[in-house]
This record gives C-alpha cells, sequence and structure tokens, in this order.
C-alpha cells in the first residue's frame, strides 16, 4: 500500500503517462536521443573515411583518430546518458499513478562552490519541495524543480500548496505541478529508511527506483 493512501491522500487512477500531454513531452524528449545517434554514427563515418583515403597507418589518419576519438567517446557517452534518463522517466510513469501531496518550500543549507565560508567550507542555500504529512511534518524533500522542466518555471517561481508526485517516496520519482505538466524527475540524496510494504518494493524494483543495496536485501 502506498504511503500516500495510509495518510489518505488522493491517489489518481491509472498511471502517469496516460496524462493528456504526457505521452508527446516524453516522446519530444525521446527524439533527443536518436539526434545523439545520428551525431555518432556521422563522426564513425568520417573517421571510417578518413582512414580509408588516407590509410590506418597514415600521419592523416592517425590524427584524425586522436582528434575523433574522444568527440565519438563523448557523444557515445551523452547519447547513453540521454537514453537512460528517458528510459527512466518513461518506467517510473508507466508503473505508477499521481499521487496528490501538500507541499511546502523551504531553503535548506547546503555545501556550495561559491557560497559563504564558514569553517573551512563555502556554504549557500537550495530550496526544496517538502512533501508533507498530515500533521504538517515533513515526510520528504526533493530540490525544487525548476531547471529541467518541460517548460521551466519562471526563476524564483515556486509550486503552491499541492504537487502531483509519481513514485516512491522513500527513492525518488516524477514531482509535477497540478494537471501532471510540466514534470521533472527527482531522486533523495539519500534514500528514506521507511521499511516499503510487499506491494510497495514491487512497483520500486518494477520502476528501478529501489538501489540496487536494497533489493539486495529483500
Amino acid at each position: 500500500m502506498l504511503i500516500a493512501l495510509e495518510y489518505g491522500y488522493e491517489v489518481l487512477p491509472g498511471v502517469a503517462v496516460d496524462t493528456p500531454g504526457v505521452e508527446d513531452v516524453l516522446r519530444r524528449r525521446e527524439r533527443g536521443r536518436r539526434w545523439g545517434v545520428l551525431a555518432l554514427t556521422a563522426e564513425v563515418a568520417l573517421l571510417a573515411a578518413v582512414l580509408v583515403v588516407a590509410g590506418p597507418g597514415s600521419v592523416t589518419g592517425a590524427v584524425t583518430a586522436a582528434c575523433l576519438a574522444p568527440v565519438i567517446a563523448s557523444t557515445a557517452g551523452l547519447t547513453l546518458l540521454w537514453h537512460r534518463a528517458r528510459r527512466r522517466e518513461r518506467l517510473v510513469m508507466s508503473t505508477y499513478g499521481w499521487q496528490v501531496w501538500p507541499v511546502r518550500t523551504q531553503d535548506v543549507r547546503v555545501v556550495a562552490a561559491g557560497g559563504e565560508r564558514v569553517r573551512g567550507r563555502r556554504w549557500g542555500t537550495d530550496g526544496r519541495v517538502v512533501l508533507l504529512q498530515p500533521d504538517g511534518q515533513s515526510h520528504c524533500s526533493f530540490p525544487v524543480p525548476s531547471d529541467g522542466w518541460d517548460g521551466p518555471l519562471p526563476q524564483g517561481q515556486r509550486p503552491g500548496n499541492e504537487v502531483w508526485f509519481a513514485g516512491d517516496t522513500r527513492f525518488g520519482g516524477m514531482v509535477a505541478e497540478p494537471g501532471g505538466l510540466p514534470f521533472r524527475y527527482v531522486v533523495r540524496s539519500v534514500p528514506g529508511k521507511r521499511r516499503g510494504s510487499g506491494a510497495e518494493d514491487d512497483l520500486a524494483r518494477r520502476a528501478g527506483l529501489m538501489p540496487r543495496s536494497r533489493r539486495d536485501r529483500s
């Protein structure tokens, strides 16, 4: 049983990906993967053409290979990361329905590269969306979803007193404005220690949210 249901919060029927407009956003983001594959193919084809014309043992071939190898590796790495991110979003939104959570926002103190130096460290502030328990206390928190949305919020704007969440609050998931758009993947820096029900753990494993170390102990 989801913790949201235990708290008496609304859990919308179906899965998040069925929300009008969500599938269009996911497909639009997934098209970026194809551009990465096309760029990688073009880079490899260019290297192969130079090696065929100039010869693999030639100076031109060696220089071209030395220049293009890191570019090809970088493109391949970024394409793989993009693919994994898009797969993760779709998997979570195909596994969970939207949970309607009351929230508040607050700034927390974090280590930052350009913040105020105190006791040998530089400190700054970072915004958090705090999902609330029925008594108003914090259940968990995630970074404020401003960057990474499909259509970012204006600078400084924060969600109101409610968000939609699809996922497991022990680990992470998708946070959205009421209505399901825009949305963003969020993850807890430290997984929650609460022991979930068998059904919760099964969903988290299916969605790829449960860390491997946690799965191994199950």
